[in-house]
């Protein structure tokens, strides 16, 4: 998984965000339980970004907006998916 998910938030904030490890995907994002766990798991994900934009879970409350949480959690969790079909190893 060579490429970045390009997120660009609603106040113009654009993030290119390299993949994950499985620990972030699965035991962060995928096990969130609370906004708090879900906001730090988008927090430490998006802080591996290529605009070297620090990423913090205070900065995702004070950032996204509704939509972009919830385009996030959507579009991320698909991207991961397609690119790990691509290449499954």
């Amino acid at each position: 998984m060579s490429r970045r998910y390009e997120l660009t938030l609603e106040n113009g904030t654009m993030l290119h965000v390299k993949p994950p490890t499985v620990r972030q995907f699965y035991k962060g994002l995928k096990a969130a339980s609370t906004d708090a766990e879900l906001f730090r798991a988008i927090a430490e994900i998006c802080s591996g970004n290529d605009e070297n934009i620090d990423i913090s879970e205070e900065y995702v409350i004070d950032n996204f907006t509704v939509d972009d949480l919830h385009g996030f959690f959507r579009g991320f969790t698909d991207w991961v998916m397609s690119e790990r079909d691509k290449n499954p190893n």
